[in-house]
């Protein structure tokens, strides 16, 4: 088997990747891989095609047909039609640009050489459609669902995460019968929690509300003075001690305690707990506490906290059980606490180190830092891999200037109890140290490993037990599966949402083919100074397309509302806009490290929707004075050498 990739010149964000599968001397073979070929020469932006040429007829069927140590390739797509597709070619689109054929990233089956010369008229038919946008349909295997089936429910939803509530109570407003079982298994720790998922309750608005308060301190220690505004510390202790609270920390203007902030962010997750419990039964979706196991592809055993069990059936199943944090894999490692029990500690974490060099680990390092905790990050690599290299170092920096520490190149290898509850903790370079709490940030893994997904015959993936889906679509029809729980799948809440409701749409829908699209997607790291990011990295389009192919806009710039404080002058916001270097010059990745990053960012992501081009943006308007108009008045190049810095009006 050998390979053959035509990547000449590429410049979009998101070009299609076509597979061409077949045998040497097969004339229907050669003939699609010279037309696949030659579109990737004429239309360069829009087309990447990769030859999976077999030596002859039989290594191809064994390859595809016959029984292998994998099984036959065929038989792994989930489109039906491909089971019996027995001819030279087999082409199929990809998710990801691959040199081996991977069933997993498979996105469409086109089929043979008519079905695929078909498409290539298609592509090169004039269409106002086709210009407006680069989604197809979702194609979908029939999952034999039929509106008067046997089964208690027409849709039954496993998790009460921000994907699955959004799928039910769409599904319901589209005429369905559903049912939504959640159970949250305590974590290592003990921790445990109320319905609406990750987010909600350990992920992003406790943290959001943890940052937002470390932020103000900052704010505080370094730009009151410049504002003349003054704050009796003193004052503020006394009158912390007359409320009854312990002054865990003061700092220059301000006292911090733990308690209080740990007790107020948990009452509102309570008060959202008991919102969306409301909500599930005003829009009639039947609520379940209780834990689901696949028995069959229609039935489920669910079990409540007594350990009682009873059966519920459903046409279709939709798993969205998002993950949990990776346990660190070392001599006393179950003695870290995980995201999962930061933000219900009872008392201040203390002296902390976090372990991982992922967006959680730096931005639980981040808020604790600024409420004036000792915090160390222990970085086996590098931070924030898969983001933009220029813009994470620059939060690297930050962070070490304003009281993180960085211990590079090292793991922990021995964890144990000293003095207490004191923790030693004996890294691989063979140095140590001991800390009140240790903070485990190093990768998440699917929940579905109790869901009983082999009895169904539902893939997944092997290294992060995730379901491996074509258009939220398992390997079994009538089971489907969105968010953090899908192989492939952005860890994003808004991104489970939106997929959720559009997969309910498809179901349940009149005649509604729309995919979710998770190209061009925002995403904020909420660190102490803030980065946001649309689109790919200068690193990824740089291997994609070639270093001489892309420019890169760069600006470094003063926030206005930094620029009065002497506290501020070390550090600048910077932005960055990555821009191919045809003739339209297609945007491919805009980057903002600064303040109020994901409000700065969200906009720019509707534009890159569109296809935006860097015409566009330099013809825009900014909004003065604000940090968002830095990046529609971009003008300087890398490549020129001239300085990045911004001047005042």
């Amino acid at each position: 088997l050998t390979h053959k990739i035509h990547s000449i010149g590429l410049t979009m964000s998101s070009p299609q990747v076509l597979h061409v599968a077949g045998w040497n001397s097969c004339g229907f073979y050669r003939r699609t891989a010279g037309v696949l070929g030659s579109l990737s020469v004429l239309f360069p932006t829009r087309i990447k095609v990769v030859e999976h040429s077999f030596e002859d007829r039989p290594s191809y069927r064994a390859w595809l047909v016959d029984s292998s140590d994998t099984g036959p390739f065929r038989e792994k797509i989930t489109d039906t039609r491909a089971h019996t597709h027995t001819a030279s070619p087999f082409v199929w689109m990809s998710k990801e640009l691959s040199e081996e054929p991977d069933a997993n990233h498979v996105q469409t089956f086109l089929g043979g050489h008519d079905d695929t010369l078909n498409w290539a008229r298609g592509f090169l038919t004039p269409s106002s459609e086709v210009a407006a946008s680069s989604k197809a349909d979702a194609t979908m295997v029939d999952d034999g669902h039929t509106k008067d089936h046997s089964y208690e429910y027409d849709l039954v939803v496993i998790g009460g995460g921000s994907g699955g509530m959004a799928a039910a109570k769409e599904a319901t407003r589209l005429g369905a019968k559903v049912a939504c079982l959640d159970f949250v298994k305590p974590s290592p720790a003990g921790t445990a929690w109320g319905l609406g998922g990750t987010c909600v309750n350990v992920g992003c608005i406790p943290k959001k509300l943890m940052h937002t308060g470390a932020l103000m301190q900052q704010t505080m220690e370094a730009d009151l003075e410049a504002f003349g505004i003054a704050v009796d510390a003193g004052g503020a202790a006394a009158a912390a001690t007359a409320n009854g609270d312990e002054a865990t920390k003061t700092a220059a203007s301000s006292t911090i305690r733990w308690e209080s902030i740990r007790e107020n962010i948990q009452n509102y997750i309570r008060g959202l707990n008991f919102k969306y419990r409301v909500a599930l039964r005003e829009k009639e979706v039947t609520y379940f506490n209780k834990l689901a196991k696949f028995v069959d592809p229609h039935t489920i055993e669910a079990t409540d906290k007594k350990g009682r069990t009873s059966t519920i059936t459903g046409s279709r199943f939709l798993i969205c059980t998002g993950g949990r944090p990776t346990p660190l894999d070392c001599e006393g490692g179950d003695l870290a606490i995980s995201s999962d029990d930061v933000f219900a500690l009872e008392t201040d974490p203390g002296k902390t180190l976090c372990v991982g060099a992922s967006y959680i680990s730096l931005e639980c390092a981040g808020f604790l830092a600024g409420f004036g905790n000792d915090v160390t990050v222990a970085v086996r690599s590098i931070l924030l891999r898969g983001f933009d290299r220029e813009c994470t170092d620059r939060i690297g920096a930050y962070m070490q200037d304003h009281g993180v520490k960085f211990k590079r190149s090292v793991v922990p290898t021995k964890m144990e109890k000293v003095d207490g509850d004191k923790i030693k903790v004996t890294f691989s370079d063979g140095s140590t140290d001991e800390y009140d709490t240790v903070l485990a940030a190093v990768g998440r893994y699917a929940d579905t490993e109790k869901l009983g997904l082999e009895n169904v015959g539902v893939t997944t993936n092997p290294k992060n037990r995730k379901v491996v889906c074509n258009f939220e679509q398992s390997s079994t029809p009538n089971i489907y599966a969105v968010g953090d729980v899908m192989d492939g799948c952005p860890e994003l809440t808004p991104v489970a949402i939106q997929a959720g409701q559009l997969l309910s749409r498809r179901l349940f829908g009149d005649n509604i083919k729309e995919p979710m699209d998770y190209v061009n997607i925002c995403t904020t790291v909420f660190t102490p100074i803030e980065y946001a990011t649309v689109g790919m990295s200068e690193d990824d389009c740089i291997e994609k397309y070639g270093k001489g192919n892309i420019e890169v806009y760069i600006r470094e710039f003063m926030p206005l509302e930094w620029s009065m404080s002497h506290h501020r002058a070390s550090h600048n916001a910077f932005t960055k806009v990555i821009v191919d270097k045809m003739p339209d010059e297609n945007v491919l990745g805009i980057h903002y490290v600064g303040p109020n990053a994901g409000e700065v960012m969200q906009g720019y992501g509707s534009a890159m929707k569109q296809g935006l081009k860097f015409a566009t943006l330099k013809e825009t308007v900014g909004i003065h004075p604000t940090s968002s108009e830095e990046i529609v008045a971009l003008s300087v190049t890398k490549s020129s050498g001239e300085s990045a810095s911004a001047g005042g009006c």
